[in-house]
């Protein structure tokens, strides 16, 4: 039997989590590196924001960063599909366009291979562990359209990315995630993986909990025995070891790029995000290079050296934010 795919909008039927959809992608020539985040915070109790955004970015350039927040109950969503729609800003399977500031989007989405799943279990992705749920619905996704950046047209053709889907009722307390689909021998190659440590009862954290999956060559790293040790993390790099593999990533800090990330109950984490990260997966006497991997790492208090956006003078009430 096919898994669950989960091709659905969570928050639609459930509160107290945060929910994000999101796009990301590289253009084969190694210019542009794209993100697109649909974000929804339903609280338990109260109103709830969909944050929008889109960051585009080039190796060796400050990145572009735009957001909008609106309200929850001015979001339209189908329980039952990927689909949101909000001033002028829409998500679908096969399309993602909008407008924020003075930059615009319309991209086609196409030619995905089936989903990469982060957890062995169905059962995962609804009981209380873990907190966050993640998975990647739409690896290897084909990217047509354009982006418009002021009197600027960057045509997208062919652009190499993935649909990424992620909830919970808290984001890790500090976590390392990381993907690749364009690699320097140019095959149809997926790594896709991460390592996080939660927060316990009483304070305590977890040791660090792993999982990658990939393809070409397959492989499922997500079994209880691959869960533990074997990570290394700064807000620059990431190592993950494990017996007969070994996924490196690493950055320069002006290749990245720093976000504000919100809580359902409200409170903040700080997100540090590339799309050139370098990157090295090993599988046994095998070993694959890349300079456009995806490298995000999250942490509880900010890192200094890596600028955050929204800036701290941003008011939603102002109009959209702007880079």
């Amino acid at each position: 039997m096919p898994r669950d795919s989960w091709e659905r909008i969570i928050c639609a039927t459930t509160k107290g989590i945060y929910e994000s959809n999101y796009l990301k992608a590289n253009s084969p020539d190694g210019q542009w590196g794209l993100w697109i985040k649909h974000n929804i915070l339903r609280p338990q109790h109260g109103p709830g924001i969909g944050e929008f955004w889109l960051i585009l970015s080039q190796p060796d350039a400050p990145p572009i960063v735009v957001k909008r927040e609106v309200r929850l109950e001015d979001i339209q969503i189908d329980p039952s599909n990927i689909s949101i729609a909000a001033d002028g800003i829409s998500l679908q399977p096969g399309m993602a366009s909008g407008a924020i500031a003075d930059v615009q989007w319309s991209v086609r989405l196409s030619d995905a291979d089936t989903p990469l799943m982060h957890f062995p279990w169905d059962w995962m992705y609804t009981a209380g562990f873990p907190k966050k749920k993640a998975l990647t619905p739409a690896p290897h996704l084909r990217f047509d359209g354009f982006i418009q950046v002021g009197e600027k047209r960057i045509d997208v053709n062919g652009w190499e990315g993935m649909r990424g889907h992620n909830w919970g009722r808290e984001h890790a307390w500090t976590y390392a995630y990381g993907n690749c689909h364009l690699w320097n021998d140019g095959q149809r190659r997926t790594v896709d993986g991460f390592s996080a440590r939660i927060r316990l009862l009483g304070g305590l954290k977890s040791p660090w909990l792993s999982t990658a999956v990939a393809r070409l060559p397959d492989c499922h790293l997500n079994q209880p025995r691959d869960w533990f040790g074997g990570v290394e993390l700064t807000p620059t790099s990431w190592t993950l070891t494990k017996t007969r593999h070994r996924l490196e990533m690493h950055a320069t800090e002006k290749r990245m790029v720093g976000l504000r990330y919100a809580h359902p109950d409200g409170s903040e984490s700080y997100c540090y995000n590339t799309k050139f990260a370098d990157v090295l997966w090993t599988v046994a006497d095998q070993t694959f290079q890349s300079h456009m991997g995806e490298f995000e790492s999250l942490f509880p208090e900010p890192v200094a050296e890596i600028p955050l956006h929204p800036s701290v003078d941003w008011d939603p009430t102002q109009g959209d934010y702007r880079s």
